[in-house]
């Protein structure tokens, strides 16, 4: 078990550089190995003190006994800072959200905690940096070495100073263990130790780890998605190369491949520009908004790059006349689609979640700024740059491309193709309506759906919730009307009801309160006899209660309780997972009971819904539910209202939404069969593809419209537009489709597999939501550790 002093001590020494961790709240940590977390201890007269559990590091096994003997007597603390089989002990660290800074909390957990004590482990504890002394490096000085460790066999006492690992320096314990993680078990490695004046060589063979480190929570894990950053640059490097080729291949021209590039720079600049001045910081977990924004603008580049060549080849080679007709043909569904885009995107402003505000003001700008590059730009640079080679024109006639695109053109305007493709929709419209019943909103797993289910992240999150029964919190804050109403038994009795009520639900571990700290005490005071762990029946005695626990303590640790002047405390669900169907279970119970009469606490206090990740996902979740016909509605009647305007047809209109309601159904079936969740990142890609959807029927509608003007003959004129504007259209899809399929490579990330099914992120989550009352706002971070 953990009960020995090698890990005891090690458990100690984590909890220190916790702590010492950028933006830990340094009050607000719960382990064996912090101050904070206290124990009951009588004395003679009848006394009762409260002392930390490790006041300091166990020096025997007798000292590594008694810690497990208190453990083992506390309820506060045996069962949920240290497992019930003993083999793992957990770190729970609150951040203050102002100074949460995810890169560098996830370096500096990398640094001072897993690379000493797991990886970077030799037997020996090393003095670390003075936290009172800034960050200034000091020597790696051997502060203990244990029994029959690789540090015992190498010789080390008590007092060197490591200063090389095979002859690189070492300047502190971080760089000692970051050298040291970098071999294999079994190396033996020359540590360069320095004795007093005198430095020798000493032989140390790499052990195998005997610890493992498993750490999870909010900032872990957008640390590890801020780690892929680089992952994130190359695959957005590939993807435009990969589009210069394709687009190259098309266009037999490299001023082909080139030119759409301009439209999708400027509009980036435009939003990037606009971004900086709101001061909107761009999440990586929605970086896929603006390279599918700056996609949609290469794509209507394509469409107008296109008909210039054709209207060139149209015009005898005249280049101005070809820019004017070009440009004129196509400036409706060029100046319709980027509206229906951008006011697609504006819609989900309409959701009462600030993150999805800006990112709708932000989106919508960008996208409207593509009508400056495409529309007023791109005529002025097309008539200054150089005009195509006839050759390169005419040789796009004659590719393979169209030859596809005719053969499959011609298969689907004959009777067989026709009835075949109908068919073919209707039945695919009809499992997809039974399929996209199994959409849910919020999460549909408890793994963190942001990286793989078998990523570093989710393996952590795994372990911890298996030994623990549940790391994910659910805070429901007591609010009292009066001072000192937090020391009446009644409300107290109402929130030990509340945790027996709630702990029924099979996805809720456990809960904490200020009653399990009454309970505890009481049980000292009559030799530890459960019988006495009880609610005292006046306020009197709970007050006295209260005063034995908290005597000695700051206002800083007693704030994760109950605020100074005992007006509001908070009962604290710790809940197995997030999944949606179960958030949506767990508040429900909590409404339930609460809207019961007896419940009421006589009117001395109100519960109040929710904070921590469950509450704050909770409310994310209910205000898509809420919203989310609403949006459908606006989103699909704004495109209506806009092809109307633009076609001045009221069939035209149901037309082009036809399909796109089609596609919409087999997304969201797709998302139920992927299990993908519709969240606060989701929403906002699909809206953004019903408003691409539609800009290739606009293009195919409005050649249509022009063919019929000059042969007055429909199919004809469908035809046409399918083999000219179609085959842009079916290009710029193929484009996309493969630009956004290589997103699938993001190394452990699973960004990638959501992008293709729709494409779409998971929630962009800060800080798990509220602290206690009385504290800063705090996400959290855990760590287990568990010998192997």
């Amino acid at each position: 078990d953990i009960f020995t002093v090698s890990t005891l001590d090690r458990i100690y020494k984590i909890t220190e550089e916790v702590d010492r961790v950028y933006g830990v709240n340094h009050n607000q940590i719960d382990s064996i190995g912090h101050r904070t977390t206290r124990y009951l201890r009588a004395q003679a007269g009848g006394f009762l003190k409260a002392e930390p559990v490790m006041i300091q590091m166990p020096k025997t096994a007798d000292d590594a006994a008694n810690i497990k003997r208190i453990v083992h007597n506390t309820e506060s603390i045996y069962g949920l800072l240290v497992s019930l089989d003993d083999r793992a002990a957990l770190v729970r660290a609150n951040f203050i959200e102002s100074r949460l800074d995810h890169r560098r909390t996830f370096a500096e957990i990398n640094e001072r905690v897993i690379a000493p004590f797991e990886k970077g482990w030799i037997g020996a504890l090393i003095k670390g940096r003075d936290a009172m002394k800034g960050e200034t490096a000091a020597p790696a000085v051997v502060d203990t070495v244990y029994r029959d460790t690789a540090a015992a066999k190498a010789g080390l006492k008590v007092g060197d100073t490591i200063v090389s690992v095979n002859g690189k320096p070492v300047a502190d314990r971080v760089e000692l263990a970051a050298e040291v993680q970098k071999y294999k078990p079994g190396t033996t490695v020359k540590l360069g130790v320095k004795s007093g004046e005198e430095t020798r060589d000493a032989p140390l063979t790499i052990p195998e780890p005997d610890l493992e480190l498993y750490v999870a929570g909010e900032p872990r894990l957008y640390g590890w998605v801020y780690s892929y950053a680089n992952d994130v640059f190359w695959i957005l490097t590939v993807t435009y190369c990969s589009e210069w080729i394709l687009r190259w291949m098309y266009f037999h021209d490299w001023r082909g491949a080139l030119r759409p590039t301009l439209t999708g720079l400027i509009a980036a600049f435009w939003g990037l520009g606009f971004v900086h001045i709101i001061g909107f910081a761009l999440d990586p977990l929605i970086l896929v908004m603006p390279f599918l924004v700056t996609a949609r603008a290469v794509s209507h580049a394509i469409q107008m790059h296109d008909r210039y060549y054709e209207e060139f080849e149209r015009h005898d080679w005249n280049q101005r006349k070809a820019i004017v007709a070009a440009f004129a043909e196509l400036f409706i569904p060029t100046f319709a689609g980027v509206v229906t885009d951008a006011l697609g995107v504006l819609v989900i402003i309409l959701v009462p979640i600030v993150m999805l505000r800006n990112l709708a003001i932000v989106i919508s700008w960008w996208i409207l700024a593509i009508t400056v590059a495409e529309l007023l730009l791109n005529p002025v640079v097309y008539y200054y740059l150089r005009a195509p080679d006839p050759e390169v024109v005419l040789a796009r006639d004659k590719g393979w491309y169209k030859a596809l695109i005719n053969r499959v053109t011609d298969w689907n305007l004959s009777s067989l193709g026709k009835a075949t493709t109908m068919v073919f929709w209707l039945g695919l419209t009809v499992v997809g309506a039974f399929l996209m019943r199994g959409l849910i909103v919020g999460d549909p797993t408890s793994a963190s759906p942001l990286v793989w289910s078998d990523s570093p992240y989710n393996v952590s999150h795994a372990h911890i919730q298996d030994k623990f029964g549940g790391v994910e919190p659910l805070i429901v804050v007591a609010e009292g009307k009066d001072r000192d109403a937090m020391k009446d038994p009644k409300v107290l009795r109402t929130m030990e009801n509340f945790q027996r009520y709630l702990e029924r639900d099979r996805d809720v571990g456990y809960s904490f309160s200020l009653t399990d700290i009454l309970r505890s005490v009481n049980m000292v005071f009559h030799e530890l006899e459960p019988k006495w762990g009880v609610i005292p029946n006046n306020s009197r005695d709970v007050a006295q209660t209260f005063f034995i626990f908290f005597s000695g303590s700051p206002p800083t640790e007693t704030a994760k309780y109950v605020d100074p002047s005992y007006t509001t405390s908070h009962v604290t669900f710790f809940a197995r997972n997030h999944k949606g169907d179960n958030i949506a279970r767990i508040i429900q119970e909590c409404k339930d009971f609460i809207a019961r009469p007896e419940n009421n606490m006589d009117g001395k206090a109100t519960f109040k819904l929710a904070g921590g990740l469950i509450g704050v996902l909770a409310a994310a979740n209910e205000e898509l539910v809420r919203n989310d016909l609403l949006m459908n509605f606006l989103g699909f009647f704004t495109i209506y209202v806009i092809v109307l305007f633009s076609y001045r047809s009221w069939m035209a209109g149901l037309y082009l939404l036809m399909p796109l309601f089609i596609s919409n159904i087999l997304i969201n079936a797709a998302m139920a069969v992927f299990e993908i969740g519709i969240n606060v990142n989701t929403l906002p890609l699909v809206t953004v593809g019903v408003g691409f959807g539609i800009d290739y029927g606009l293009y195919i509608l409005s050649r249509i419209i022009e063919e019929i003007r000059v042969n007055n003959d429909l199919d004809l004129s469908i035809r046409e537009a399918l083999v000219t504007s179609g085959k842009a259209v079916s290009f710029t899809a193929v484009c996309m489709i493969g630009g956004t399929a290589l997103w699938t490579l993001l190394r452990d990330a699973a960004a990638g597999d959501d992008l293709v099914l729709p494409p779409r992120l998971h929630p962009a989550r800060g800080g798990e939501g509220e602290a206690a009352p009385g504290g800063p706002g705090a996400g959290r971070g855990g760590q287990l550790r568990r010998p192997r």
